[in-house]
């Protein structure tokens, strides 16, 4: 975590930046106008006020949508090059995979090899 969230030092001055819905809001303030000190003052003040026109962050709720690169509804299962459908899975920090001739035994490998015994 930042020492000063959403405030970040530059060479010359401090930069607030702050991203909500998609737009961000920014302001430079330079060391000129009253030295490090007083700018990074100034550059809280900034921040807080926009905060508090802005209001909270807010988060994402509900189901996300599907990945729009996944072609088989379920992830980990994939196809190959060749037609094949892979499984892919993480045993132990090393990424496994098999392939096989139907989605259907894909998934059911998958699902077989990530619930816990």
């Amino acid at each position: 975590m930042s020492r000063y969230p959403n405030i970040t030092r530059g060479p010359a001055g401090w930069t607030v930046r702050i991203l909500r819905n998609g737009q961000l809001h920014s302001k430079y303030f330079r060391f000129t106008n009253g030295g490090v000190r007083k700018s990074l003052a100034q550059a809280q003040k900034w921040r807080d006020k926009k905060l508090g026109e802005l209001g909270e962050r807010q988060w994402r709720k509900g189901p996300r949508k599907k990945a729009s690169n996944n072609t088989s509804g379920t992830t980990g299962v994939s196809r190959n090059f060749y037609g094949r459908w892979v499984a892919t899975w993480q045993e132990d920090g090393v990424q496994r995979f098999k392939t096989f001739k139907s989605k259907k035994d894909a998934v059911a490998h998958r699902k077989a090899m990530v619930e816990p015994s």
